[in-house]
């Protein structure tokens, strides 16, 4: 549109135009067109048809969420807040049976019960009975633990024993080994000690008698399976003119180690009893009767000429140390 000339008139005089003044002439704004104006409805259209994805609207969810937890007073055009009207609330005052005046603390609330958001798609409760599951399972492992390093130490006692069981077997046969030789030893010199052929089994201490009948069910089972290799079984009347003294000998004895094998058949209370005690036991009791006998020292490895054993740090291995 044109613009208007505003010119100061002077009156009865003539214009003067030096003085006229003259507006700014209105800037026109671009105005749309219809073409412009259809696609950005079009446009608006489509972007309000569009569905929105699950983290938009789950966003805009928590902004509305957010929005109305940071508000503290109750929107006074809601259904709520005319029904707590009606009983007699007024902004800014709690809700709940008024305080006593005896000094009891204030336990009416001021604000809105906070909103505790469930977001998966669990039962009630179900929160709790995962703690429950989750603080059985801590404690069901930390039982597995406690219960493996107790078997672990358990074990480690247990082959330590052995080793220490076994040590001292090995130990006890030295020493039965020992009294033997010692008990030979007398033999020749001429002590009045059964002939070792001839002698009964029952007539050996049972410090090392275990050792005899060991060595005595060896020889047995060492004769049985040469005699049944060999097949040199043969009847008592038969008579060979051509077998070498030696071998009659030998068969000759055939009655004496029949003997032998009945006895190691018979039963021994005595020897039972005994090797029903622990090894360190039975090793304690053949060293005490080695020293009282023929003053002989197990640990040391020597036999003293008196009873007194001068020398001799004392009964136990850890004295010899």
């Amino acid at each position: 549109m044109p613009s208007e000339v505003h010119a100061s008139v002077v009156p009865d005089e003539e214009d003067d135009y030096l003085t006229m003044s003259f507006d700014e002439p209105a800037t026109n704004t671009k105005q749309e067109t219809f073409t412009q104006k259809k696609k950005r409805l079009a446009r608006e259209a489509e972007e309000r048809s569009r569905p929105k994805s699950k983290a938009q609207l789950a966003e805009e969810e928590r902004t509305k969420r957010e929005a109305a937890l940071n508000t503290a007073n109750v929107d006074k055009s809601s259904k709520g807040f005319k029904m707590m009207a009606a009983l007699g609330y007024k902004p800014g005052s709690a809700l709940g049976k008024e305080a006593t005046s005896n000094g009891e603390p204030e336990k009416r609330l001021l604000e809105p019960i906070g909103v505790d958001l469930k977001e998966d798609r669990s039962g009630i409760g179900a929160d709790s009975e995962k703690k429950r599951k989750f603080r059985e399972e801590v404690e069901k492992r930390q039982e597995t633990d406690k219960r493996q390093k107790v078997d672990a130490d358990e074990f480690r006692v247990r082959q330590q024993k052995e080793r220490e069981e076994k040590r001292q077997e090995g130990q006890f046969y030295g020493a039965m080994k020992v009294a033997e030789r010692l008990e030979e030893e007398d033999l020749n010199a001429g002590e009045a000690i059964p002939s070792a052929r001839s002698r009964p089994l029952s007539t050996y201490n049972v410090l090392w008698r275990g050792l005899v009948k060991q060595r005595l069910l060896n020889e047995r089972e060492r004769r049985l399976r040469y005699d049944m290799d060999q097949s040199l079984s043969r009847l008592p009347t038969y008579d060979d003119p051509d077998e070498e003294r030696e071998d009659k000998l030998a068969l000759s004895r055939k009655s004496q180690i029949e003997e032998v094998d009945f006895e190691l058949d018979q039963e021994d209370k005595e020897l039972e009893e005994f090797d029903l005690l622990e090894s360190a036991e039975k090793l304690e009791k053949l060293v005490i009767f080695l020293r009282k006998k023929w003053h002989y020292c197990f640990w040391c490895k020597y036999r003293y000429a008196d009873a007194e054993m001068e020398g001799c740090p004392g009964l136990t291995e850890e004295d010899h140390d």
